[in-house]
Parts: C-alpha cells; sequence; structure tokens
C-alpha cells in the first residue's frame, strides 16, 4: 500500500461544539515523512485546521529512513504525544517510539488499548508502586481506565475489595464512585494504611492534598508520557490473555461523530472505537 498524497480526516477549523465545528476534511495533504517517523493507516483555521484522537491501529504504509524496529506492512498501534493529536484519518505520521507490535489483537481491539491502558498501567506501576499481594481499591472501576487497573491488579496478583460484580472483559469487582465527598473522606480513613498508603488519582487536584490528611505515605497525579515500551509491556499482558480490551461500540468512520455523543452521555461500558477503513 503507497502513501496517499491526500487523504480523509475528521478536523477542526474553529472553536465551537464538537457537533456543530468537527467535521470529515476529504483532501487532507500528506505531510513529508521525518527519518524517525512512520506513516500510519495550535488554534484552528481553515488554513490550519487541527485533528483530534490520540489512540491507532494500523498497517505501516511509509517508514522514515531511520527507523529501525519497523517496517512498511507491519501492523502496530500507538499514542500519539500530545501536542501532536490527529489518529482520527485515514492515515498519519508518528514518531516510531510511540509505536509497537500487537500479535493478537485485530485493529479495533488495538485500537482501544493505548491511552486509557497507558493510565492505569502507568497509575498502577509507575505511581502507586503496587507489590504483589497488596490490596488496591479502585475508584470509578466500570470506567475503561478502571477496567484496565482492575485486570492489571487481578494479573499480578493485587487483593480488589469486594463490589459489585461485573461480568465483562474478566472484571469481577467494580467499586462505586458515586459517593459524596464525607462518605470518601471517612473511606480513605479505613482504606489507606497509615504510613505505607498510597493515593493516585488520574483526575486533576484543584487544592494541595498533604500526605497526612489521609495518613497516606504518597499521594500523586498521574500525567501519562506516550511510550512504545510501555506499550509493549502491556501488550505482554494481552498476549498472555490476562488483560483484555474491552469495547462498547464500534462506528464506522462516517458516523464518527455519533461515537462522541455516546461517550457524552458517560453510559459507555468499555471504549468506543471509530473504524476508518474496511
Amino acid at each position: 500500500m503507497a502513501s496517499p498524497e491526500t487523504f480523509r480526516a475528521y478536523q477542526y477549523e474553529s472553536y465551537g461544539p464538537l457537533e456543530k465545528e468537527l467535521k470529515i476534511q476529504s483532501n487532507v495533504p500528506q505531510k513529508k515523512l521525518g527519518a524517525e517517523q512512520l506513516f500510519l493507516g495550535k488554534a484552528p483555521s481553515a488554513n490550519e485546521p487541527f485533528g483530534i484522537g490520540f489512540d491507532a491501529a494500523g498497517e505501516i504504509v511509509e517508514v522514515g529512513k531511520d527507523v529501525k524496529r519497523l517496517k512498511v506492512g507491519d501492523a502496530v498501534y500507538a499514542i500519539t504525544p500530545f501536542s501532536a493529536f490527529g489518529t482520527l484519518s485515514e492515515y498519519f505520521v508518528v514518531d516510531e517510539q510511540f509505536v509497537t507490535n500487537p500479535s493478537n489483537l485485530n485493529f479495533d481491539e488495538a485500537a482501544s488499548v493505548p491511552l486509557v491502558a497507558l493510565t492505569a498501567y502507568q497509575g498502577m506501576f509507575n505511581h502507586a508502586k503496587l507489590q504483589k499481594g497488596e490490596t488496591v481499591l479502585i475508584l470509578g472501576g466500570s470506567s475503561s481506565v478502571g477496567m484496565y487497573a482492575i485486570q492489571f491488579a487481578r494479573a499480578v496478583g493485587h487483593r480488589l475489595p469486594k463490589g459489585e460484580v461485573a461480568g465483562r472483559g474478566g472484571v469481577t469487582a467494580f467499586y462505586n464512585c458515586g459517593m459524596e465527598n464525607a462518605a470518601w473522606n471517612e473511606g480513605a480513613q479505613v482504606v489507606l494504611k497509615k504510613n505505607t498508603g498510597r493515593f493516585v488519582t488520574i483526575l486533576p487536584m484543584t487544592q494541595p492534598v498533604k500526605e497526612a490528611e489521609f495518613g497516606a505515605q504518597l499521594i500523586s497525579e498521574v500525567h501519562v508520557h506516550p511510550s512504545a515500551d510501555k506499550l509493549a509491556s502491556i501488550t505482554k499482558f494481552i498476549e498472555a490473555k490476562e488483560v483484555k480490551p474491552v469495547i462498547d461500540t464500534v462506528y464506522p468512520f462516517e458516523k464518527a461523530l455519533n461515537a462522541y455523543a455516546k461517550l457524552k452521555t458517560r453510559q459507555a461500558l468499555g471504549k468506543l472505537v471509530v473504524n476508518v477503513q474496511q
């Protein structure tokens, strides 16, 4: 498959509601490939629009001269750096350092993995530094990030408090995160072990929180760092069938706005995937 001169992509040309301003552009020009970049299947204006999307999976159709690990024809998945989004398109360019090869996933499954799995993985292992046999309480376990966090916890031998049982993606325990602040304060005193407990959040903390207020050893916010190495570690869990992608719905490219409408309902159980090419 040769790289085209133009392709279709969803782009913004001006600020405004997604439903109004996010549109398919049919003749997006191809950018010149950098030496370490792969070609995979700022304020917006008509002259400089910006795209949308961080996750992707597809087949490599062109590589830069310094690309070493991958070749044309490889099936891969990737996450873009947050300064270079735009994966909701037929083709896009990405640095090799953000790309790896999944061996046992189809493209829909692979595209659903990178951002949420990296968020859960880095939060669990890089920030919380969880060890086998420890007990972890996952708030928001029915979210896409929460589903991966639960599966990672089970895969490496963490204990999960009892909760609501669910039957998708190997997830057996959800914790209801729809609680009042007072309930969480009381729960925190019970859950976090004094002096050794760790509290990690993927949500921004609007006010500084001192470890002493929780009786915990560590308070940490997760800031995801796109990484092919971390994706490769996640791939090992998936290939061992210890972690499974969970997809709610797959939408055709032309119906991508329906996916965003579903996302805004906050009722999706798993990832929403846009299939760019059948």
